[in-house]
């Protein structure tokens, strides 16, 4: 027993110690394992914050090159490649990471130059759409401060697309709501919210992919109206859901119900929750929004011009609209912004200004031409005695008025005292215009008075002439033909004994560039040309009566008496006896003078000793547009009362005319000018008389310069059911961030324009004093423009009672426009080396499209009959402007002036375009709680009213094929959409369709604007090992 316990001595010891050993054992081992996690979740959170690094890296590359085609019209390799200088710091990521390798790459030709090819956009929203591509290689390898590294690459897709490839672009909200079934193909995109609606029963049909930055609204206008408000909108909306699903038969076509919208009410309503499951499921991405960049989107995107950088600096950096401006002084054409202008593109520039310093080469430059009969000492050009016209010996005298230039009237009431053709001279005016309008001013309009006149009127009866015959005498008398003589006015003698001035007047400046790239200046070769038509303008090439080679026409004959053409011999008196009793016709003076040494109306010699009557044939080309004059159209005015800010002077340009001295066959420099670099023409016209400066400035022009703008922004007034203007801008919609009233986005009211506005335009009340009546300055078309609480254009209130009296007189303040005539099928200039191309005209001002353009009916253009025959020789066409108007084959100038707020007297007949358009329109403003509202006021009209229309199209068809975009406002045509009083117009039946030549780059009209748009070709992570190391560090 002893000695058994002696044996067990130790046991505990040792036991314990073999725990304490295994105990030991695991603690070591938890140790290690513990140590090992610690590593290896430390290595782990390295790694995923090199492996975001790396991420993100690839990600600031894809920014970095997206904002470089943002600021830089056609970036080179080298700019692009020296993005990879733009490495993140240590700030920017976990310090401690760096960036080895760093590199954008882009495709290059041997000659280093980028390799850019026209392509099919692989992927993305847009895929499918052709586009100008680059491919671009994007390398990021992050290193971590363990020496983890990771490599990514990426490979994207550089598209600069074209905006007529669209069917429908809009950069601002844009609206389908139209009264009859609207079917349009071609994609459908906008930058802003997309309404859709369709008057009851009735149909919108979408041939393509619908997409909208912001979101799809359903069930309200864009004024805010419900579609369930008269009149009601609750027809049905036809979205495709598979490729040519709405074609023919429409196999896979779906009304989009009105629950099926992304948002569930108006546009700051909340999402849809449905949304995504309808867009992305139901029409399997047909339809899509972008929700402005926030969740909810199904994948719709924002393209902008390259020189505009997004919506949250919208109102600070450059606009839109200055695609169609002309650069201030100094800036460099190849910046992002000034290579993006029309005016930077052209091949063909026609610039008109008050005064010659606005013009390239200034007042001493003797191809900056001043309108006027008129010796320039500055530049020594001596227009004194007219134009001297190409190949003959006459000379054709710029429109003159005269206070001394009898009215004849028509037969049979041609007896008693004459009116003067022209009663008052236009109102002098001083303080903030200076000497306007002083004849020592050889930079603003010549004008003075009659010996003893008051500033206002004159003080004498104008010359008499008394056809009537005298039956007093034994044979009755009749007055020698031709009745009267005019006084011999004389520019060149003393102002002080003169009655005259200038009814055009400004300078005019044409270039072209040659294919050298400097511009050439040619106007002194056009006006040589001839620069007047007949009372209507050319249908064909060289077939104007006046001028048959002119290719800009400034004025046409005085059409002094009503009906009828123009008469330019008068008729003289005759008597005759029966039956012992003498019975006389009288006789009928003529409308103009003949030049009795030419014996022309039209010209004078240009050896005359003196000065040709002829200067007093002549009228400027005035028109009345209803949508400038008129700010509503439902408040009863009278049908031949008008305002002046809808009398518009229109430069003509004769487009036939055009073609024929670009291809030689008019001679001159035409053949010189340069078709290559835009595949075709682009024809850049400006015309800033009258325009005054900008208080204000703009986002690029400085305050106290002229900046393209009207300064006609007081045009909405939605406090006001007459819509009297009230000095201040209208409140910022719900929701937005721009005031409708604000079209230039400089956050101030311009409206600066009305202060000039109506000079040449008489009196209210008008005179009804004799010849030599003292007018009353106060009653001046001006004075009643420019009152006292707020400049009104529309002179609500003191309407000019007879809108004719716009037909002979000066347009004074900036309300011109460009005319396009003669310009049918065939007509249009195309490459003079293959016949193709085409021709595009940008104008800062808004253009008036006159008759069949581009496109004539079958069977001259069969494919309006049969989409499938076979193209007609036509050229790629577009015109980019402030806005466009389409006018008519039957369209009269003189028309719209008797008939200014009757658009029953404005009759439209069918006719036929085809052109893409890109043109600004109004902003929309919200009108639901407004009880005088009518029709679709508050809205910009939708795109049924995109393209504005001035006549009645009752039962009448608009043809139009091409491509209609809104990328700006419009800031010179201010006029709002409006259509309830039968004041504005009356709808056609719309013929619209898509070019689909558009859908082919060679078939794109010159100087195609064009959106940039970045696509992910393929994104993936390098797990190469590294096999070259430098310093302990990859360097592969």
């Amino acid at each position: 027993m002893e000695r058994a316990k002696h044996d067990s001595r130790g046991f505990t010891l040792i036991a314990t110690l073999m725990v304490l050993l295994l105990l030991s054992g695991i603690a070591i081992g938890m140790l290690m394992m513990v140590n090992t996690e610690v590593r290896v979740g430390t290595q782990d959170v390295q790694n995923n914050t090199t492996f975001h690094a790396a991420e993100g890296a690839i990600e600031k590359m894809t920014s970095d090159l997206a904002a470089s085609f943002q600021n830089i019209q056609s970036p080179t390799a080298s700019q692009i490649t020296a993005l990879s200088a733009l490495v993140p710091t240590s700030t920017y990521y976990s310090a401690g990471i760096t960036f080895p390798v760093y590199t954008l790459t882009p495709a290059t030709d041997a000659n280093g130059k980028l390799a850019t090819s026209y392509g099919q956009v692989a992927s993305g929203d847009y895929g499918g759409l052709y586009a100008q591509l680059l491919p671009v290689t994007l390398q990021a390898t992050a290193q971590g401060p363990l020496g983890d590294e990771v490599s990514m690459s990426r490979t994207v897709q550089v598209a600069l697309i074209p905006v007529f490839q669209f069917g429908v672009f809009s950069d601002s909200d844009l609206s389908f709501f139209a009264g009859v079934d609207l079917d349009f193909a071609g994609r459908v995109h906008t930058n802003g919210d997309l309404f859709l609606s369709s008057g009851d029963g009735t149909t919108a049909t979408f041939h393509d992919k619908v997409s909208a930055w912001g979101n799809i609204i359903r069930t309200e206008l864009a004024d805010g109206v419900s579609i369930n408000t008269a009149p009601t909108h609750k027809g049905n909306v036809a979205i495709l859901t598979a490729s040519q699903g709405c074609d023919g038969a429409q196999p896979n076509c779906r009304n989009l119900a009105t629950n099926e919208a992304s948002v569930l009410a108006g546009p700051t309503s909340g999402q849809n929750p449905a949304w995504h499951n309808i867009s992305v499921g139901t029409y399997n991405g047909w339809i899509i929004d972008g929700n402005w960049g926030q969740p909810g989107g199904t994948g719709a995107s924002q393209l902008q011009l390259p020189f505009v950088s997004g919506t949250g600096q919208a109102n600070t950096q450059p606009q839109p609209y200055e695609i169609i401006r002309r650069p201030p002084v100094g800036e460099d054409p190849a910046s992002p912004l000034g290579a993006a202008r029309l005016y930077n593109e052209a091949a063909i520039r026609v610039l008109l200004s008050d005064r010659p310093e606005d013009l390239t080469g200034g007042a001493g430059d003797p191809d900056n031409v001043r309108l006027a009969n008129f010796n320039n000492p500055n530049s020594g050009i001596d227009y004194t005695k007219g134009v001297p016209i190409t190949g003959t010996g006459n000379t054709m005298y710029f429109a003159t008025a005269s206070t001394a230039i009898p009215q004849p009237t028509v037969a049979g009431s041609a007896a008693g005292t004459l009116l003067a053709d022209w009663l008052y001279a236009p109102q002098a005016t001083l303080g903030e215009f200076g000497n306007e309008f002083d004849a020592t001013d050889g930079n603003v309009p010549l004008m003075w008075t009659a010996p003893g006149a008051n500033f206002y009127g004159v003080s004498q009866a104008p010359p008499n002439p008394n056809v009537k015959c005298n039956m007093g005498t034994s044979p009755p008398t009749c007055p020698p033909y031709p009745y009267y003589t005019p006084l011999p006015l004389t520019i060149s003698g003393a102002l002080g004994n003169s009655t005259g001035w200038n009814l055009l007047d400004g300078y005019l400046r044409v270039e072209y560039r040659d294919t050298t790239g400097n511009y050439i200046p040619v106007t002194r070769e056009w006006l040589g040309l001839g620069f007047a038509r007949d009372l209507t303008p050319p249908a064909a090439p060289g077939t104007n009566p006046v001028a048959p080679n002119a290719i800009l026409l400034l004025q046409q004959p005085a059409k002094r008496t009503p009906g009828g053409g123009l008469d330019k011999n008068g008729v003289a008196g005759t008597c005759t006896k029966s039956g012992g009793v003498w019975s006389c016709v009288n006789g009928r003076p003529p409308e103009v003078a003949y030049d009795q040494v030419a014996n022309n109306p039209y010209y004078g010699l240009a050896g005359a000793a003196n000065q040709s009557l002829t200067m007093y044939n002549w009228y400027p080309i005035n028109l009345y547009d209803a949508r400038e004059g008129e700010i509503r159209d439902v408040i009863g005015v009278p049908a031949s009362s008008c305002t002046p800010n809808g009398v518009m002077n229109a430069v003509e340009l004769d487009v036939g005319n055009l073609k024929r001295w670009l291809n030689g066959t008019i001679p001159g420099s035409g053949t010189l000018v340069d078709y290559v670099t835009q595949n075709g023409y682009i024809l850049y016209f400006s015309d800033r008389r009258g325009m005054l400066n900008n208080p204000n400035g703009t986002q690029v022009d400085p305050a106290g310069t002229k900046t393209g703008d009207s300064g006609l922004e007081d045009s909405i007034n939605v406090g006001s059911q007459n819509g009297n203007p009230n000095g201040a801008l209208d409140p910022i919609p719900a929701g937005k961030n721009q005031s409708p009233e604000d079209v230039n986005n400089n956050t101030r009211l311009d409206n600066f324009g009305a202060a000039n506005l109506g000079l040449g335009l008489g009196y209210v009340p008008v005179p009804v004093g004799p010849p030599g009546t003292a007018y009353n300055a106060a009653q001046s078309v001006n004075s009643r423009v420019t009152t006292p609480a707020a400049d009104d254009p529309y002179v609500i209130g003191n309407r000019i009672p007879s809108c004719s009296v716009a037909q002979d007189n000066w347009v004074s303040g900036a309300r011109h426009g460009l005319k396009l005539v003669d310009g049918s099928l065939g007509n249009l200039p195309v490459r003079l080396d293959d016949n193709t191309g085409g021709f595009t005209v940008g104008s800062e001002n808004p253009v008036y499209i006159f008759g069949n353009y581009n496109t004539a009916p079958s069977p001259a253009d069969p494919t309006w009959a049969n989409p499938a025959a076979a193209e007609p020789a036509h050229s790629a066409a577009a015109v980019i402007a402030d806005g466009v108007t389409l006018l008519s084959s039957n369209w009269s100038d003189l028309v719209s002036l008797n008939n200014p707020s009757n658009d029953a007297g404005r009759q439209a007949v069918t006719t036929y375009y085809r052109v893409a358009i890109s043109s600004g329109k109004n902003l929309n403003f919200p009108t639901a709680a407004l009880a005088w509202r009518v029709g679709d006021f508050g809205t910009d009209g939708g795109l049924h009213n995109f393209l504005r229309l001035v006549e009645r199209w009752s039962g009448q068809t608009l043809n139009y094929k091409g491509s209609l975009v809104s990328m700006y406002y419009a800031t010179y045509a201010t006029g709002l959409h409006k259509n309830g009083g039968g004041v504005l117009y009356e709808p056609p039946a719309r013929n619209y369709i898509f070019d689909p030549l558009f859908s082919q780059p060679q078939n794109l009209p010159p100087g195609t604007p064009m959106f940039r748009d970045i696509d992910n070709l393929s994104y993936r992570q390098n797990f190469n090992p590294c096999t070259v190391q430098s310093n302990g560090k990859c360097a592969d």
